[in-house]
């Protein structure tokens, strides 16, 4: 018989790693700290004890698993050094395919390394879950026996910027690799993030109306989530927002681009192609140094390099890399001794310049809005700040600003999600990614495209006027009903009119037309023997974790919903000149 304990297990697959952690429910009520990270890897070789694993996964030629993290790496790059890799499948930095766009489908898929091959995104996930999952469950068999799959509950983190249909995908790939729909959670990794946040000492001891700010930024994405104490320990979330411009992933590129400037171009596309596991084994190295290195050390930076690294720039030069080197702009500031590259410290701290600038004038920026003017603390969060040269310079421009860098500045968003499995909040926020509405019709104005003009009872009417229900950027709350809308059909004697759901990414679309909307979905609503022009037909709106619920229906009448998750293929089948006697007007 199964143990009724609750497991709560944490995914969170990064754009560049990908971690899991976990707690027991006993252990949860005792110490609500006590989580056990996944610090066991394999990679190829022998084990890799870290938090983190690379977010890589590596398939068979008849696309079925073949392993995960450093060790799809190391196997990739064995299959490069014989010339067998062409049948092979190798994924890495994927997951942004999945962000901020209205032409996701179900059927999404992903490219390859050598962006020649590509499968569906959600196979790709499913591939990576599974073995996750796989892998959680045997350690937790070593200890606890008879567990079965009611034993745990699975919370998997996705970035703020992905919108209902990139959640879907997720959420379909989780319930691929076996996980029930039931025993699992999809959470924002700002939720994670704040949830990790609120149990720290520094937060708990703030004084009441106290306005604080979670700046969480990964591999390739910032959320920002503003709240104010209210006593009792509680919180009030006043502002969250999200962005693309800066990330973890801008301090990775400029390492790389400083070593395209020693080795050459050509040289670095083919070594972080090819040889992959060299590769990350070279990120690990530059990871332990950003965190090390401080403003007041002097001694040159020490940094290993890859034998076929020096053997790949040897080979495209035709000269060691002791000459090379003279022969570039960082001659006598830069030197090699066996594998190791010595770099004068003031050239290593260049590679964080723009990072540094960019993180600084994002929140300057922010800082100037009205929602964060009265924000007194600044908790950073996320790998990006595991850089003491980052962390100097955001204290060094905002003096005035309590700021709080947990120790565990990159694992809050994982531990932050076991959290959230244990005691999710009763409340839950999203901000939209798109501008919501349907598609309605009004009198024909000037300025109106020709070709939305339809004629009806001898007066001209403009079809396809996107009426907006919910803005982009706006934050909702999960579950909340949006304000009713009321229209009436366009027709005299209609037996039905149909809701037609439209996205939009801009804030105040005009036409439904418009190269930047998007046909979610639609509902025929069927009408009463006694419809007319003056019949009022009701539309609302709700949103939830995976997806948007719309309903109508004619006034006082049972309603007609739709669950809607994807954007329809094509929006060719909305015929401007065809098919007006279902439309409506604005109430």
């Amino acid at each position: 018989m199964a143990s009724p304990e609750v497991c709560v297990v944490a995914i969170d697959i990064g754009t560049t790693a990908t971690r899991y952690a976990y707690s027991l429910k006993h252990d949860y009520m005792s110490d609500p700290g006590k989580i056990v990270l996944n610090c066991d890897w394999p990679d190829g070789k022998n084990r890799y004890i870290h938090p983190k694993a690379p977010t890589c996964v590596l398939l068979k030629p008849d696309k079925s698993f073949h392993s995960f993290g450093l060790e799809a790496a190391c196997q990739y790059t064995d299959l490069c050094e014989e010339n067998e890799q062409d049948d092979w499948y190798f994924f890495q930095n994927f997951k942004t395919t999945l962000c901020n766009t209205m032409k996701l489908r179900r059927s999404h898929t992903i490219p390859d390394i050598t962006g020649k091959k590509s499968l569906p995104a959600r196979d790709v996930f499913a591939h990576i879950i599974t073995y996750l999952k796989d892998d959680m469950v045997e350690n937790v068999r070593k200890t606890i026996e008879h567990v079965d799959d009611d034993f745990f509950r699975w919370v998997l983190t996705v970035p703020d910027l992905w919108d209902v249909g990139a959640k879907t995908i997720i959420q379909e790939a989780a319930l691929q690799s076996g996980i029930k729909e039931q025993n699992l959670i999809i959470a924002l990794q700002s939720e994670a993030a704040v949830q990790f946040c609120d149990t720290l000492p520094e937060v708990e001891k703030q004084e009441t109306g106290t306005e604080y700010m979670v700046l969480h930024i990964g591999a390739k994405s910032v959320d920002v989530t503003v709240q104010r104490t209210f006593g009792d320990r509680n919180q009030e979330k006043m502002f969250q927002n999200s962005d693309t411009i800066l990330g973890g992933i801008l301090t990775e590129d400029s390492f790389f681009a400083f070593l395209a400037e020693i080795f050459g171009t050509d040289v670095m596309r083919n070594f972080t192609t090819k040889c992959t596991w060299s590769a990350f084994d070279l990120i690990k190295d530059f990871e332990v140094k950003k965190r090390k290195i401080t403003n007041v050390d002097s001694n040159p930076v020490k940094m290993s390099m890859p034998c076929r690294l020096f053997e790949m720039c040897e080979n495209e030069f035709g000269t060691s890399i002791r000459e090379h080197i003279e022969h570039t702009l960082y001659k006598g500031r830069i030197r090699t001794t066996a594998d190791k590259l010595l770099v004068d410290l003031d050239i290593f701290k260049n590679v964080f310049t723009l990072p540094i600038k960019s993180a600084v004038g994002y929140i300057n920026n922010l800082f100037k809005t009205d929602a964060c003017k009265n924000v007194s603390t600044l908790l950073l969060v996320g790998g990006f700040f595991e850089c003491i040269l980052i962390q100097d310079a955001i204290r060094k421009n905002f003096p005035d600003k309590r700021i709080i860098i947990p120790e565990d500045s990159g694992l809050a968003v994982v531990k932050g999600a076991v959290l959230f499995g244990h005691s999710p909040p009763s409340v839950r926020y999203r901000v939209l990614r798109f501008t919501y509405g349907i598609s309605t019709t009004r009198k024909f104005e000037p300025g109106d495209p020709i070709d939305n003009k339809v004629i009806v009872r001898d007066e001209e009417f403009c079809r396809g006027i996107f009426t907006k229900h919910v803005g982009i950027g706006q934050t909702v709350a999960i579950g909340e009903t949006f304000e009713t809308k009321k229209y009436r059909p366009l027709h005299k004697k209609p037996k039905s009119v149909t809701v037609r759901i439209f996205i939009s990414s801009e804030d105040n679309p005009r036409y439904t037309t418009s190269p930047f909307s998007q046909l979610l979905g639609a509902i025929d609503v069927p009408l009463s023997s006694g419809a007319g022009e003056n019949t009022v037909i009701e539309v609302r709106m709700k949103f939830l974790d995976t997806e948007l619920i719309c309903e109508a229906c004619e006034e006082n009448s049972t309603s007609v919903s739709a669950n809607l998750r994807f954007p329809e293929s094509e929006n060719s089948d909305y015929d401007l000149k065809k098919n007006s006697e279902a439309d409506i007007v604005l109430h």
